[in-house]
């Protein structure tokens, strides 16, 4: 099925997803406080309260990080990695052909095979999810969970071909540049693949496992070449398949909305984590970091960077991020303390925990009324992670003013603490709606940081230029209906407006895996340019 990806200017505050328009309660007052929960209120907002100068400030250290990653000078360490991709160029919009992509996200398999039909954008994708065995997550030999994955591939393949009938039409008609005829009846597909592993990129198709993540624990994969570790159990299992790239949710983002709104320059996910890629010359790329694979590069050509920002605010005694006791009750209780410290601060994974931190302080200090020591030891507001980031939406969306029925819920059924009253409810949906704003302001910060740095090196935005597109993508910035206007808000207040009048941001859904195919047909049309260019 073709999918068309949204786009919202960057001065509008419509979410893309339509539906009713929801009164705000944005003032701090609240209806029925009495005067010392107000003034505990307004303790919590000035604690979450990001000032204009403190924007700046963040702006200004974040184009710092990124100069300081990009130098890569021995000795000198900053929070962003800024990590090639050694993607380079733009796609169109017109290329054509058959492209597999492969990711793995937690426990979780996709395989997916796009149709690029050119026409400005126009594609067709079959996919298939694929879950990994609790049996898979350790062992002693990690061909072994990647035999699973390449069965996965199969299995995906054989139904992909037994629906040449369907509507998408994924059986191919026809062998393409893009595509290697091993026999007379089998064409062989270029793959990326996309990993929720850490890996250090070479190149294209390079890259070795510094660590593995979320459970997974095979002590033979550390150090291994990524593609060469796939490729070889793919090839002892007979798949049609040749993987061409590896990459970044951040970088698929990207180029999934590029592929149809070929002025995107910037890629971001946003969901229990966070990341950015954007375009930097390859002129201002420490040489060290891109030759290490590709020993010619043209300076002036663009290239994708992964910035890891998710590390950003990190250092000590910096003080970029305006953190405060909440926050550093959150990551003192993380298994990753001094890390990552503005994906704590602004994503799914997180934020959450940051409301349930501050209504157990509220409780305990006996601002809210309700109890959460039960003799039954129902209650789970004490528990760690157990206040959802979902439930903020629920929270800040209820619109029922005379009960605030959702927020009832999401207390009384959700976490179980005992009955509350309408000012313990206002409260909640208040501390929710502070919490969720910092956070999208910084974002915002973030992202006009990046803009900044593009405009100022000539990336992106010129005199004869129309203007670029920003694309993001995740399920908290797409399902929290106020956290794009936000965003945007923020955005458009930190830069100039010569700027943000030619600056749209795209809400991208369904992007990752879509984006991995996009890389496959993005290495192979470098991969020609290269040959070009030896002939």
């Amino acid at each position: 099925m073709s999918t068309k990806l949204e786009n919202n200017n960057i001065n509008s505050t419509d979410h893309g997803g339509g539906g009713r328009r929801r009164r705000s309660n944005s003032t701090t007052h609240l209806t029925h406080c009495s005067p010392q929960q107000q003034a505990a209120i307004d303790e919590i907002r000035q604690l979450l309260q990001v000032s204009n100068e403190q924007l700046h400030t963040l702006v200004h250290g974040f184009e710092k990080e990124m100069d300081t990653g990009l130098a890569n000078v021995e000795g000198q360490s900053g929070d962003l990695k800024m990590i090639p991709s050694y993607v380079t160029g733009y796609p169109t919009g017109n290329e054509k052909g058959t492209y597999l992509a492969l990711e793995i996200s937690g426990v979780d398999i996709y395989v997916c095979q796009v149709k690029l039909k050119g026409e400005g954008g126009k594609l067709a994708i079959n996919q298939y999810q694929y879950e990994i065995p609790d049996d898979l997550s350790t062992g002693n030999d990690i061909s072994i969970l990647i035999d699973y994955v390449a069965d996965c591939v199969s299995d995906f393949q054989r139904r992909v071909s037994g629906s040449s009938s369907s509507s998408t039409n994924t059986t191919p008609q026809t062998v393409s540049t893009h595509q290697q005829q091993y026999s007379s009846d089998q064409t062989v597909y270029s793959m990326a693949i996309s990993l929720g592993f850490a890996v250090r990129q070479t190149g294209l198709d390079r890259g070795t496992f510094i660590a593995l993540e979320h459970g997974f624990e095979y002590p033979n994969v550390i150090g291994r070449d990524v593609v060469d570790l796939f490729q070889s159990r793919f090839q002892a299992k007979g798949l049609n398949v040749r993987i061409v790239a590896i990459a970044n949710d951040s970088v698929c983002t990207l180029l999934a909305h590029a592929y149809q709104h070929p002025a995107t320059r910037i890629g971001i996910v946003h969901n229990i984590g966070t990341n950015c890629a954007y375009y930097e010359k390859v002129g201002n790329i420490d040489k060290s970091l891109v030759q290490q694979q590709q020993q010619q590069q043209d300076l002036n050509n663009d290239m994708i960077i992964s910035t890891e920002w998710c590390n950003f605010g990190s250092r000590r005694g910096i003080g970029h991020l305006p953190m405060n006791r909440y926050d550093h009750l959150v990551d003192g209780e993380s298994n990753n303390q001094g890390i990552h410290i503005f994906e704590k601060m602004t994503t799914g994974m997180y934020l959450g925990e940051i409301v349930r931190q501050i209504l157990v302080d509220l409780v305990d200090r006996r601002i809210l009324s309700f109890q959460t020591d039960d003799d039954d030891g129902d209650c789970l507001l004490r528990t760690p992670y157990h206040f959802d980031t979902s439930y903020m939406y629920v929270c800040e969306a209820d619109d029922d003013w005379e009960n605030l029925e959702d927020t009832r819920v999401v207390l009384e059924e959700m976490c179980k603490v005992d009955e509350t009253t309408q000012a313990d409810r206002e409260i909640v949906k208040k501390i929710c709606e502070l919490v969720g704003q910092r956070a999208a302001m910084l974002l915002g910060a973030n992202i006009a940081s990046v803009v900044k740095h593009m405009v100022e090196r000539g990336v992106g935005l010129n005199r004869n230029s129309d203007g670029f597109a920003i694309a993001i993508s995740g399920e908290v910035y797409k399902d929290y209906p106020s956290f794009h206007p936000r965003v945007c808000e923020t955005l458009k207040a930190l830069i100039p407006e010569e700027v943000s009048s030619k600056i749209s941001v795209g809400i991208v859904k369904f992007s990752r895996i879509v984006g991995a195919a996009i890389v496959a047909m993005m290495a192979e049309k470098i991969s020609q340019q290269d040959v070009e260019m030896t002939l």
